[in-house]
């Protein structure tokens, strides 16, 4: 599991974006390679895996993860733990850690908002459940199966997505992201609609995974068989169309959060693509849908008027 952005949040404001050990200005932005400032790393204190350096230990591995057990270093200051951990042991890690937050408290108290440190927090926990809940690791993967001839979901897609909704709906958002606050509802939106339009149709298989129910052949002889297939065929358009737009909405969301809150937000990755198949001749088609400009101005006020 990646470091949440909650975590990262936390990690670079109570470092005051420096090195914990040598105290250089770091950027989390390595885009800025060429300016006066060294990309930071968050180094993990015990060991990401087992077989990292210091990582022998019984935590897991949402714990490794966390804020309490990274520290924010230079890349040579990095290498250098690493290297050494006779030198550099989890105990001293630990100590310098707190050590440096202290001498940021004491010394850059005036530069480091605490306040600002609490709202990014809170607005990077939601961030969070976004990348959990819609399971953005797996974007690609997963719609590829949305995306079928035969759609298929699993077992608790469609559950998680109703949390994200849920968090969304209750989350309070403070002033200064206000475009990220929007691209976050029409995500939530969409993709709570894909999975509502989806699971109308669909039941549980022996695999654990949801299938579309084919009602038009389901009883039998059919008297209104040619309507039925249209109208499933109809049903099948409209659970693509849906993940189309929930993939838009998705590449939108991650920009503005590169944008405003971490330049790395998926940006090893790259935008949010969806393959579709197969078709005639077994072929699969490749996409990367993004809104315009004049799009993301209608949302997600848009998605309201269209649900009355």
């Amino acid at each position: 599991m990646a470091i949440n952005q909650k975590d990262i949040k936390l990690l670079w404001g109570r470092s005051g974006n420096r090195c914990a050990l040598c105290r250089t200005v770091l950027t989390q932005d390595k885009r800025a390679v060429s300016a006066a400032y060294t990309v930071g790393e968050q180094a993990h204190i015990v060991g990401e895996k087992e077989s990292a350096a210091r990582g022998k230990s019984l935590l897991t591995s949402d714990e490794r993860n966390s804020y309490h057990n990274l520290i924010l270093l230079c890349p040579t200051d990095h290498t250098i733990i690493d290297e050494n951990e006779e030198d550099w042991p989890v105990e001293k890690l630990h100590l310098k850690k707190s050590e440096h937050e202290l001498w940021v408290v004491e010394t850059l108290s005036e530069s480091v908002d605490q306040k600002d440190i609490a709202t990014q927090a809170s607005v990077t926990n939601i961030i969070d459940k976004a990348v959990q809940y819609c399971d953005l690791e797996n974007w690609s993967h997963w719609t590829s199966f949305a995306l079928a001839p035969d759609p298929t979901w699993g077992s608790s897609r469609a559950d998680e997505i109703f949390k994200f909704r849920q968090s969304v709906i209750g989350a309070i958002w403070p002033e200064d992201f206000e475009e990220l606050k929007r691209a976050t509802i029409t995500l939530s939106i969409l993709i709570h609609r894909a999975a509502q339009t989806f699971m109308s149709n669909s039941r549980q298989e022996s695999d654990g995974q949801y299938w579309p129910r084919k009602f038009y052949k389901e009883m039998g002889w059919n008297e209104n068989y040619d309507r039925d297939v249209e109208l499933y065929k109809d049903w099948i358009s409209e659970c693509h169309t849906s993940i189309h737009e929930s993939t838009k909405a998705v590449n939108w969301f991650a920009d503005v959060v590169r944008r405003d809150l971490n330049p790395m937000f998926f940006a090893k990755e790259g935008k949010f693509i969806i393959t579709e198949g197969p078709f005639e001749g077994l072929s699969f088609r490749t996409a990367l849908l993004e809104y315009s400009s004049e799009e993301k101005q209608l949302l997600p006020d848009k998605l309201a008027v269209e649900k009355e």
